[in-house]
């Protein structure tokens, strides 16, 4: 099921924020935003933010789906999209 990763308990949130290496915060700024050479504005104010936007597939148990490699998110675009 798709759980909102604001709705996660503490360990959930740190398991996908150490699971989904390639968001791109204030907090956190992924290699693919360097290594392109296009300039890329940040998709989420903060870790909290990208959480608050972004859904995840949770088991029955309570655990990551680690099967599934995707999640569901909705940027924000503090600083615009241009």
């Amino acid at each position: 099921m798709l759980i909102r990763g604001s709705d996660l308990g503490p360990k959930l949130q740190a398991e996908v924020k150490a699971a989904y290496v390639h968001r791109f915060t204030g907090e956190h700024k992924p290699g693919w935003v360097t290594t392109t050479g296009a300039p890329y504005r940040v998709q989420f104010k903060d870790d909290a933010d990208w959480l608050a936007n972004t859904f995840f597939h949770i088991t029955k148990q309570g655990e990551l789906n680690k099967r599934i490699k995707h999640c569901e998110s909705h940027p924000t675009w503090p600083e615009g999209m241009k």
